[in-house]
């Protein structure tokens, strides 16, 4: 599963709620997945949901522009990895771990970067930025 995936992707499931503030975004995991939802996007008043909620789908693969093509890996994670420092010193409590495709590609190094990740965070660092930016 992507932990980064849109709102609105197929089979997608929020894995967790966005707190903190937009330039310190901190990522609070449910023990439970939820489905996104119209209902749920409504009673955001007007926040994106992408700013509140981050999506666990499957892999769009060439769908998506982070996708590397040679090695079939995520450039996403593999540039939060080589940009971004650690906010966590160990696994954070995550209900995806076991199909999460960041785990699966960087292990340890995605998981202490992954709580401080928005999918949409209009106030994002450079260094996040940068990762995400598609060349």
């Amino acid at each position: 599963m992507c932990p980064s995936a849109p709102w609105d992707s197929a089979g997608g499931q929020i894995f967790a709620v966005v707190a903190g503030e937009a330039r310190a975004p901190k990522v609070l995991f449910l023990k439970q997945m939820l489905a996104p939802s119209k209902a749920l996007a409504d009673k955001l008043g007007g926040v994106a949901p992408s700013e509140v909620f981050r999506v666990a789908a499957p892999c769009a693969g060439a769908g998506c522009g982070h996708h590397n093509h040679e090695s079939k890996g995520c450039n996403l994670a593999a540039n939060i990895v080589q940009n971004v420092e650690p906010v966590i010193d160990d696994y954070a409590t995550c209900g995806i771990r076991a199909t999460c495709l960041w785990w699966a590609q960087e292990g340890l190094k995605a998981c202490v970067r992954c709580p401080q990740i928005a999918t949409r965070n209009l106030m994002a660092s450079e260094q996040l930025v940068r990762s995400a930016t598609i060349a």
